[in-house]
């Protein structure tokens, strides 16, 4: 049986100012307060964060609504030394003042890989053991970080997912963790806003071609009455296997507008040949080529 899809809050806009079509920078907690209020009375409390991401650890800590149920994803930065493991997971408890997170994922998969990556696994392992982790997993950019990884002692990972960006649909990546069970979430739904917004504001580095290709994107929305926000949402809602939707806003009124597209579904899309609409330019929908 296929469940709904879930929101999930993404945090890193409270810690950095973050995106490549932000204007506005960090979010001020003043705003923050509000959109998580906003968040607590629209029965969201699914939300990731990560001690990469600035401040929004601490932020998210001190502005979540007091006695509100929430379900914390945080995440081990890169690289981070074997004896800081069980200190850096201290931390975001601290920071986020929560006795536990719902999910604990490695930054980049490739630790795993590192002649330390067994003791680094079994440590993750024993956060769940102690109850202070509830799944532990990866955040990935492409199927080859999968590549050597004992899936099956993961439970979680997140990857990016677009109407423009659907590699790991169409190569079987989604397929695959949902049949071992794996809870996907998925992030980079909006290519940072490049989705939303018209080509000409798009900074100086995306090729003509990128650029006419989302023209064309943009008019056949417009011809069938629906929102590039409501049909970047809709795609990710109807892919199979997946748990979670990551979204980050940088105000309360995207936030607001956001909650409307997702009450408020658009067309089916399964007649829109949304294959088409994928764009194989890796660099071009990979964030960190920009």
């Amino acid at each position: 049986m296929t469940c709904k899809p879930q929101l999930c809050l993404g945090t890193v806009q409270f810690g950095l100012p973050y995106g490549v079509t932000n204007q506005v920078g960090q979010v001020p907690e003043e705003e923050v307060s509000r959109i998580l209020n906003l968040a607590v009375s629209s029965g969201i409390n699914l939300l990731d964060t990560a001690q990469a991401y600035g401040t929004a650890e601490s932020v998210l800590g001190r502005c979540w609504p007091t006695g509100a149920p929430r379900r914390l994803i945080s995440k081990l930065p890169a690289g981070t030394d074997r004896h800081s493991w069980e200190e850096s997971l201290i931390t975001s408890l601290q920071r986020l003042q929560t006795p536990k997170l719902n999910g604990f994922l490695l930054h980049r998969a490739s630790d795993l890989l590192l002649p330390h990556g067994g003791a680094l696994l079994n440590w993750m392992e024993s956060l769940r053991d102690r109850g202070l982790v509830e799944r532990i997993g990866v955040s990935i950019y492409e199927a080859s970080d999968l590549e050597g990884l004992p899936l099956n002692r993961l439970q979680l990972v997140q990857l990016p997912l677009s109407v423009y960006d659907q590699r790991l649909i169409h190569d079987g990546t989604v397929n695959k963790l949902q049949n071992l069970n794996i809870a996907v979430h998925v992030r980079s739904v909006f290519l940072q806003g490049l989705l939303l917004q018209s080509p000409s504001d798009w900074p100086e580095r995306f090729s003509t071609s990128f650029r006419n290709h989302h023209v064309s994107w943009l008019k056949y929305l417009n011809s069938h009455g629906v929102i590039p926000l409501a049909a970047a949402l809709d795609f990710v809602r109807s892919c199979e296997g997946v748990e979670a939707i990551l979204v980050g806003v940088a105000s309360l009124h995207e936030f607001s507008q956001l909650l409307s597209c997702w009450n408020n579904a658009a067309k089916p899309l399964m007649n829109w040949k949304i294959k088409d609409w994928s764009w194989n330019a890796s660099a071009e929908i990979d964030p960190r080529a920009w």
